[in-house]
């Protein structure tokens, strides 16, 4: 049966922020498709009208009104939000700068309309073009994507800098296209190549995971110098060899990559170290940290923050920002009432609601501001109102801590009595956990102060040694003496 002439019973969705300039040259190749989806990131350019003009159906990468929200922070939860709005049980993802030539398109055609087809997932060959000139030689040819899944697969991207289609292979294998997906990269993207490339090495860094030592070693340190040698010593000199400089990628281009390696690397390497608690101890000893914010600091790496977020009584800047897990924030407001803080809203959290609209956080953090607060019900019933209906909020109270006014100090809380004012506030899903380590710990915080710093870090190993023999022979002790509370709540 013939079916050219109908439309290809396929849905495709593409992420677009301000890609008016492409962006018709990327439709007009899909122009056979049933179905696209324009997936935007509320672009203040032409963007959406273009897409419109093609047909294409427009929805928002996030529930939000804000211009211009980047995807990056957290591409793949985009790219579901995207694949999950087709109506077609076969889905085509792609970018907004890429073209399907006329072959690609029509093999598509062939294996969505097949009715017993050999695969329900496909890759397809890429190739690169600059300023329209073909790239026919690259370190990384032959280089795939998946790009094409069936609904029955129960594919999810993962991800949130390189998204990738996560699936059961074994189920599933992939099938191979023969048609290419198109790159198309302007001059100007080639002339900054590392500035592109370095907002992605920031975002990987940002959002990277560390498991054990020996998954640490292997996935970011081995895989990634072996990559840069096989780049340095494999790659590149037998490409320009054989196919000398021509029709190859710039030699420029190449090299940034490697340089995009080396940055990951030693970046990977800073930032393993940096969430490791006997390096986290040590060098925020030197800082002149005391022991209950060095502790905070370590539980707030298992935070997550993404999306819109608030920082309540915050400036942006302090320390826990260094160790929040997952760095998938876009945007950030801080509110207090102290202007030498410089927040974008100087707000008495005595008194008024919080001047913003309902629903319109992602996350809002809540770090030491409890025990400044004499109306706190008040405080979080305003914070769940501005928090989106799946928002969390995060934060930690001190509990063994020193008075301290700012401006006022008013009391300390246990971990129930967090639990009932966070339902008390509307919250359902609470979790609080103890920041501490046992009694020696407790009583050492309450005389850190009068401790030389170069004393402190003889000292400490000591006292955290002594309080782990301690909780192995009493293991009920471990909430017995905290010094703070950390709290994730919706």
């Amino acid at each position: 049966m013939n079916n050219q002439g109908k439309k290809i019973p396929c849905s495709v969705s593409l992420l677009t922020l301000n890609s008016a300039r492409g962006l018709s040259a990327c439709l007009e190749s899909l122009k056979d498709f049933e179905e696209i989806i324009v997936c935007d990131g509320n672009s203040s350019d032409a963007t959406q009208n273009i897409a419109r003009a093609f047909g294409a159906r427009v929805i928002k990468q996030y529930d939000t009104d804000e211009p211009e929200t980047p995807c990056a922070m957290d591409k793949a939860r985009v790219r579901e939000r995207a694949m999950s709005s087709s109506t077609l049980p076969w889905r085509f993802f792609m970018d907004s700068d890429d073209t399907l030539s006329k072959e690609a398109v029509e093999e598509i055609r062939t294996i969505v309309s097949d009715s017993n087809p050999k695969h329900f997932v496909w890759r397809m060959p890429t190739r690169i073009f600059i300023d329209g000139r073909e790239i026919k030689h690259e370190a990384t040819y032959p280089s795939y994507q998946t790009r094409l899944v069936h609904e029955r697969v129960g594919a999810h991207f993962r991800g949130p800098v390189h998204e990738r289609l996560a699936f059961d292979e074994k189920k599933f294998p992939i099938g191979e296209m023969q048609n290419f997906y198109n790159f198309h990269w302007p001059r100007e993207r080639v002339e900054r190549y590392w500035d592109y490339l370095h907002t992605y090495a920031k975002r990987e860094l940002q959002t990277a995971q560390y498991g054990t030592l020996s998954s640490f070693l292997y996935w970011s340190v081995y895989r990634r110098i072996k990559t840069i040698l096989g780049y340095l010593l494999w790659r590149l000199p037998a490409m320009y060899l054989r196919w000398g400089f021509k029709n190859s990628m710039p030699l420029s281009i190449e090299l940034t990559i490697v340089r995009y390696h080396l940055y990951v690397l030693f970046g990977d390497i800073k930032n393993y170290f940096a969430t490791r608690a006997w390096y986290v101890l040590f060098v925020e000893t030197l800082r002149g940290k005391d022991l209950n914010r060095i502790l905070g600091n370590l539980a707030v790496c298992h935070f997550e923050a993404y999306g819109r977020v608030l920082d309540v009584g915050g400036d942006g800047h302090a320390s826990y920002w260094r160790f929040l897990g997952q760095a998938r924030w876009h945007n950030v407001t801080t509110l207090d009432i102290d202007p030498k803080a410089k927040p974008d809203f100087l707000v008495d959290l005595e008194k008024g609601d919080l001047p913003f609209p309902d629903n319109h956080f992602d996350t809002a953090l809540l770090f030491n501001v409890l025990e400044h607060v004499h109306n706190r019900e008040r405080l979080l019933r305003n914070i769940r109102r501005v928090l989106r209906r799946d928002g969390t909020l995060l934060g930690i109270v001190p509990f063994l801590v020193g008075v301290h006014p700012s401006p006022h100090d008013y009391t300390r809380l246990t971990g129930e009595g967090l639990m009932k004012l966070f339902k008390m506030a509307g919250f359902v899903r609470i979790t609080i956990s103890p920041i501490g380590r046992g009694p020696l710990c407790a009583a050492y915080a309450q005389t850190e102060l009068i401790l030389p710093r170069i004393f402190k870090l003889f000292l400490l190993p000591l006292i955290l040694g002594l309080d782990a023999l301690v909780l192995a022979a009493r293991p009920a002790w471990r909430e017995k003496f905290p010094l703070s509370y950390a709290f994730s709540v919706r």
